[in-house]
């Protein structure tokens, strides 16, 4: 054989054996499976809720090498930095060497998660084809990048704003992102109609800028209706602001609630009554302040639709009332002849200006006082009520001023019927006091012709002024005028005069015959 086929032949088995060992060698260098994962889309929005994808492909470590394949593979993603999984395992069944899989799950992110790249682990379960009774677990880690910019969320939210009033609602915001925000606008809008900001549903303020980890409070003028309730009302609030690249950017909405203050209300206690039929009297109590709120110029309200009641003044100013704080209150209520006596229910209410100075008046306060049956203005009693027939003296009466106030210029008047009568029969006192007495006199005589030991009525009524300037004229009293023998043992003067009498007629009848003889 020539010497160059020869060379070529040998040339061509060793190029055969290395090939085929090569083969061999190729065969021989199956790996168990190993996984690797790939994110296509792997920015994240803070604070929202969105579809993560993750591809999971079984995969060699080497690109010449092989991987056997995987059994019932399944993938859990888990939580990472805040970041929560929404979603279950997901089974992805058989995968072979350089297959992949596509593992689509929802996650939410936090507002305040750090900008940046995280990883997320993903727990993957798998039967190998050559033992396929046992259950293999390993962790591979997906990486994403969330957004560096600012972001923002609601620290604090106080209210001052109560049902059935207006106040102020004070809401601090942080920027808890990474970049600055400039020209911030804080928008509200209310989730309720019991809850507007200046009668509209909606409000803007101007925040200004933020830096990374400042905060800033804005407060906002709400009214709660008188339909609304002690209980939270969702109010959701955007940033609207000038990114650092001068975009225009909206925050994710921020959700809170705004918590009224209970209704401003009132309470009273130590209520008293001086009412009486056909009389003026006092209604007293103690007003307290039983809300949350320091309430100004408060006037308590008397009211009644009684007709024979009436308040001289309806109203009393009682000030400044701080929570908790009290006052006292007096009416001056003038009762008619005409009511009857006995338990009766009144309305009391108090008038205010609230925090915000808007004039509002609170709920009505039950107010059960008793009216007391009638009785006289004055006390008459004759101090010396005793007179003999035939003669005369002071009537000295007693009169006590029954009213619950100062009575003056008191003038008394005497009436009487024979056989009583008087050469003086007016008497005055400048004041009498409640619950004083004074003495007023009268000249009283008794004709000779009353019978002795006989009770004769003797009359007396009394004009006076009352403290409001008013002149009445009170009822009419009787005082008994008792009538005894006159003292000394001799006739009583009706006897005299009756036997003076028959002296002049005999006397007279004397002279009459005398001069007829």
């Amino acid at each position: 054989m020539p010497r160059r086929p020869l060379t070529l032949l040998i040339a061509a088995a060793l190029v055969c054996s290395a090939v085929c060992a090569g083969f061999v060698g190729v065969a021989a260098a199956v790996e168990d499976p190993r996984f690797e994962t790939d994110v296509p889309e792997p920015v994240l929005r803070p604070g929202a809720t969105q579809q993560l994808t993750i591809e999971l492909t079984n995969d060699a470590a080497d690109r010449d090498e092989r991987v056997e394949q995987a059994l019932d593979v399944s993938a859990t993603v888990r939580p990472a930095d805040g970041i929560e999984v929404l979603s279950s395992t997901r089974e992805l069944g058989r995968m072979g060497n350089d297959e992949t899989r596509t593992v689509t799950v929802r996650v939410d992110v936090p507002a305040d998660i750090a900008g940046g790249t995280h990883r997320i682990p993903i727990t993957v379960e798998y039967r190998d084809e050559d033992n396929d009774d046992e259950v293999l677990t390993t962790t591979v880690y997906a990486t994403v990048r969330v957004q560096e910019r600012a972001r923002f969320a609601v620290e604090s939210v106080e209210s001052a704003a109560p049902v059935g009033g207006s106040g102020t609602v004070a809401v601090t915001v942080r920027n808890v992102g990474e970049e600055a925000a400039r020209n911030a606008v804080l928008a509200f809008r209310s989730g309720n109609s019991d809850l507007t900001f200046g009668g509209s549903a909606t409000a803007r303020r101007f925040v200004g800028s933020l830096a990374p980890n400042e905060t800033r409070t804005v407060e906002v003028d709400a009214t709660l209706a008188e339909s609304a309730e002690t209980r939270e009302y969702a109010v959701d609030a955007t940033v609207e602001y000038d990114a650092v690249g001068g975009a225009s950017t909206t925050s994710r909405p921020l959700s809170f609630g705004v918590l009224p203050l209970p209704e401003q209300t009132f309470g009273v206690e130590n209520l008293a009554s001086t009412l009486r039929v056909g009389e003026e009297g006092q209604v007293t109590g103690t007003v307290i302040n039983t809300g949350e709120q320091t309430v100004t110029n408060a006037v308590v309200l008397f009211e009644t639709t009684n007709p024979n009641v009436s308040p001289l003044e309806p109203e009393v100013a009682v000030g400044t009332l701080e929570p908790g704080e009290s006052a006292e209150f007096s009416f001056d209520i003038e009762v008619s002849d005409a009511a009857e006596a006995g338990r009766r229910q009144f309305t009391l209410r108090v008038r205010y200006r609230d925090p915000e100075g808007t004039q509002r008046t609170g709920d009505s306060i039950d107010a059960p006082v008793s009216i007391a049956e009638s009785r006289d203005e004055f006390a008459v009693r004759a101090v010396n009520g005793t007179f003999e027939v035939g003669s005369g003296g002071t009537l000295v009466l007693e009169v006590t001023n029954n009213r619950n106030e100062t009575v003056r210029d008191v003038s008394a008047k005497l009436f009487l019927d024979s056989p009583l009568s008087s050469g003086d029969d007016e008497g005055f006192v400048d004041e009498i006091a409640p619950g004083e007495t004074e003495r007023v006199r009268f000249d009283l005589s008794v004709a000779g012709a009353a019978l002795v030991d006989k009770t004769y009525p003797a009359q007396v009524d009394f004009r006076y002024e009352t403290g409001d300037g008013s002149t009445l004229i009170s009822d009419t009293y009787q005082v008994p005028i008792r009538t005894v023998a006159a003292s000394g043992g001799g006739l009583p003067l009706g006897a005299v005069g009756v036997a003076g009498a028959v002296v002049l007629l005999g006397l007279g009848a004397a002279v009459f015959l005398r001069r007829n003889r």
